[in-house]
């Protein structure tokens, strides 16, 4: 498996047996809305170690916006899905399966009836995703290794989960 970097992961995992706080990270974005009509509806500069980046996010059009960014939903899956390859790109390499090409796909049936007033439905019947894998070792390997980061992936154990939702409203 390329582009993951175990000695980094084994040194942070031992270094954070011994200091358990290690482990807990704060992750934050802020979203803004934009208030030019002729633009995406909102965007975010996510600041990560090596940059940052603006990500414009638009609802689809019959939810009001214009269709021009990704729409939240839309990033909702990929950061599901990246969360869910990454850590099964870790498990991979710390089983040493030999990994040609790794990607996901991510797929999720909404029904809208709750977001828009209209009934209290479940929103979605489930993620499911389909893993890409090119390699010439044992399927059987590759099952183990879902089943892991399904148990592992910090995304997944939260849609799986209930986790505490908190809003406040500050004025300016």
């Amino acid at each position: 498996m390329k582009n993951v970097d175990l000695k980094r992961l084994k040194d942070f995992i031992t270094d954070s047996v011994s200091n358990p706080e290690l482990l807990k990270k704060d992750v934050s974005v802020e979203v803004r809305w934009n208030m030019n009509d002729n633009e995406s509806q909102m965007y975010s500069v996510v600041v990560y170690p090596l940059g940052e980046k603006e990500l414009n996010i638009d609802q689809v059009d019959f939810l009001g916006g214009g269709g021009r960014s990704p729409n939240p939903i839309q990033y909702c899956l990929v950061g599901l899905a990246s969360c869910f390859l990454s850590t099964f790109a870790i498990v991979c390499k710390e089983l040493n399966l030999n990994v040609k090409s790794l990607s996901v796909v991510a797929r999720n049936r909404m029904n809208l009836s709750l977001p828009l007033g209209l009934d209290n439905e479940k929103v979605s019947e489930g993620v499911e995703f389909e893993i890409i894998v090119d390699s010439e070792d044992e399927k059987e390997m590759f099952e183990q290794a879902k089943n892991i980061a399904i148990g592992r992936c910090p995304a997944v154990w939260c849609m799986q989960n209930s986790v505490p939702v908190n809003a406040r409203i500050h004025f300016s």
